[in-house]
């Protein structure tokens, strides 16, 4: 399995002020790994066939902490309204806007790959609304690879109320920040080292 960049992102050779704005709105790529996993952990057995699985295991994650160096674990809460995200850093309290627009999805044998345009946006374009869709609290494990790609392990912290409990699902995936001047060739090279050695452990 082989993930090409070129395939998501514009020509690295064209200028920014050169080509259309909808040919330069990727800018974040995030690459899932799929859980094909036969036997399910307590809370996974009932997904329907229309939901993507990339939740990973415990075993996984042993490899990735002892494979990989962690550069940073934070906790985080995110509110979110229609694109914008209102996210706080809740170790020391920082805050911050983006917007993140989903623009292509591509989903292969072993993984799935979400692009998209995401940026940061001055806190008061944040409305002041109860309308919030989607509150989340998570701590995200990251594994610096480079300037621009990272391995996350990401895991969502939810109630559940029939238990009286937390519950947490783990996903991971690479996280690329593209720019119109990056070197692909290498990028791919880097990325798909990543996926094959992960992909070796499933």
């Amino acid at each position: 399995m082989f993930v090409d960049i070129n395939k998501y992102v514009t020509n690295t050779n064209i200028e920014p002020d050169k080509i259309l704005s909808n040919q330069y709105d990727i800018n974040l790529i995030e690459i899932y790994f799929i859980n094909k996993s036969e036997i399910h952990e307590i809370g996974r057995d009932n997904i329907p066939d229309n939901v993507i699985d990339v939740s990973i295991t415990n075993k996984l994650e042993s490899f990735i902490d002892n494979y990989y160096k962690k550069s940073r674990v934070e906790k985080y809460k995110s509110y979110n309204h229609k694109e914008r995200i209102y996210t706080y850093e809740l170790s020391n309290d920082n805050q911050y806007v983006s917007s993140k627009i989903k623009k292509k999805l591509d989903k292969m044998q072993d993984i799935l790959v979400i692009c998209s345009k995401n940026d940061k946006q001055p806190n008061y374009t944040f409305p002041c609304t109860n309308e919030i869709d989607n509150i989340s609290e998570y701590i995200i494990k990251e594994y610096k690879i480079s300037n621009r790609i990272s391995l996350i392990v990401r895991t969502d912290i939810s109630k559940c109320f029939d238990e009286g409990s937390d519950k947490e699902i783990k996903t991971l995936y690479i996280e690329y920040r593209h720019s119109y001047n990056v070197d692909t060739d290498k990028t791919n090279e880097t990325i798909n080292k990543i996926i094959a050695k992960i992909l070796s452990q499933s």
